[in-house]
């Protein structure tokens, strides 16, 4: 694993192919609970991706996933981070409809396992109503905004999560913007813009 993420780093990607392959076969040879050929697997899923092997990547994938689910179960939080990664992977290729109940699937598992106010929970409803945004499913992506704008407006810290507040305001503009209130949507680019001043 360290000799791909060296090959990786200086653009070897047969090598590094090579290396999460060989990986992978060594990891078959670990106990069934052992974590470390999903993780091999799911790394050689995102070098896949990002040659555009699309096909390769998702068996990749969903193989990945596969084992997580059976050594961690299908509502962990692992799981479902990876649940997400999916998610995102589908939405890249314009498979929504295949996307969607992942996103969800996600959000419902982190929600129990952290609690509404963990970030993990913030940035996946933030990626699922920019998903809802993106399909102009604006009733849809409002609460999501509306409620990560609170939490993050609320916290003691909030320069911690200064990029995702960014993030969300400026989201949140284009979707007032779409739904005709121009005045909230400046509002809200009023205080990304001073934000983004102040930093």
């Amino acid at each position: 694993m360290d000799a791909a993420a060296f090959a990786y780093q200086d653009g070897r990607t047969d090598e590094t192919e090579s290396f999460f392959l060989l990986a992978a076969q060594v990891a078959e040879e670990f106990e069934d609970t052992d974590p470390r050929r999903a993780l091999t697997l799911g790394n050689l899923a995102d070098l896949y991706r990002a040659e555009a092997r699309d096909e390769e990547a998702e068996s990749a994938y969903l193989e990945s996933l596969a084992l997580l689910e059976r050594i961690d179960g299908p509502d962990s939080p692992r799981v479902a981070r990876f649940v997400a990664d999916i998610a995102v992977f589908y939405t890249d290729l314009g498979r929504d409809e295949e996307a969607e109940p992942l996103y969800w699937r996600a959000l419902e598992a982190l929600e129990w396992a952290h609690g509404f106010y963990h970030g993990d929970v913030l940035e996946l409803r933030t990626m699922l109503a920019g998903f809802l945004l993106q399909q102009e499913r604006y009733r849809e992506a409002e609460p999501l905004y509306v409620e990560v704008l609170a939490i993050l407006l609320d916290t003691p810290e909030p320069d911690r999560d200064l990029d995702r507040l960014l993030t969300v305001l400026d989201e949140y503009a284009a979707l007032l913007r779409a739904t005709g209130r121009e005045d909230e949507a400046a509002d809200a680019a009023v205080r990304a813009s001073g934000i983004r001043a102040r930093f």
